[in-house]
């Protein structure tokens, strides 16, 4: 069965805390927005996040849950996730009148728990190639700072992943990889040369800002199109397009 039936648009919420660049990207340059799926809410754990505005200047609601000051109520740390079970549990009740089918991540900094991952499907996208795995089968580039990992590990391109949301971090299925973007190595391995430990952080910053618009977007867009027009299965952990097992690439 698919995740999504397509006799109607697809309603999507969109979880962001900061400039909520795939959102953008999407009412920007995506010509299926507001055609095959529509976007009924944003939700940001940040009541000052720079998104905020994206949201209200495309005339769609947009909801606040802070998610430190929320934390403080409970004199918790924000790593405590029996705490955040609870701070999920108000988001979700907070959707409930959207009626959302899907949850798109776009820059969402925090572990999402089962009140929100057990009522909704959930996509996230990551700056990284998700298929890449070390010697032990693991994925190689998850976590907060995957951009600059690659480049200091020495891949010569990068990809953004688009993947479902499972409680572990980055570890759920792909659904679709982006194009691949090249790295500057003569210009990080001339910085590394002379230890300009800055220049290849100021680097990677700028390398990551381009992935945004030319692998995250175009890779939440196909993500959007395949689920909206009811191509793609997602049960056990398992993705299936059009009844095959497998993730769509976007490059070669």
């Amino acid at each position: 069965m698919a995740l999504f039936e397509a006799e109607r648009l697809l309603r999507v919420a969109v979880f962001f805390s900061g400039g909520a660049s795939g959102f953008s990207y999407l009412a920007d340059h995506d010509p299926n927005f507001g055609e095959d799926y529509e976007v009924v809410v944003g939700l940001s754990s940040d009541p000052e996040a720079s998104g905020l505005d994206a949201f209200r200047g495309a005339e769609i609601p947009v909801e606040t849950n802070d998610i430190e000051a929320f934390y403080e109520t409970r004199e918790a740390s924000l790593t405590d996730l029996e705490v955040r079970a609870d701070y999920d549990a108000e988001t979700a009740a907070t959707l409930e009148r959207y009626d959302p089918d899907l949850i798109l991540l776009s820059g969402y900094m925090w572990i999402l728990t089962e009140p929100v991952t057990e009522t909704y499907p959930v996509i996230n996208v990551h700056p990284a190639d998700l298929a890449i795995e070390d010697d032990t089968g693991e994925r190689r580039y998850i976590g907060a700072d995957p951009v600059y990992d690659a480049i200091v590990e020495g891949e010569t391109e990068t990809r953004s992943t688009v993947h479902f949301v499972t409680p572990a971090v980055d570890a759920g299925s792909i659904l679709v990889r982006s194009r691949p973007l090249p790295v500057h190595r003569d210009l990080v391995d001339d910085l590394d040369a002379f230890d300009a430990e800055g220049g290849i952080r100021e680097y990677a910053n700028a390398h990551q800002e381009w992935m945004k618009w030319e692998g995250d977007g175009p890779a939440i867009a196909t993500a959007l199109e395949l689920i909206a027009s009811g191509r793609v299965d997602y049960r056990d952990g398992t993705v299936r397009i059009d009844g095959t097992p497998g993730y769509t690439d976007l490059g070669p």
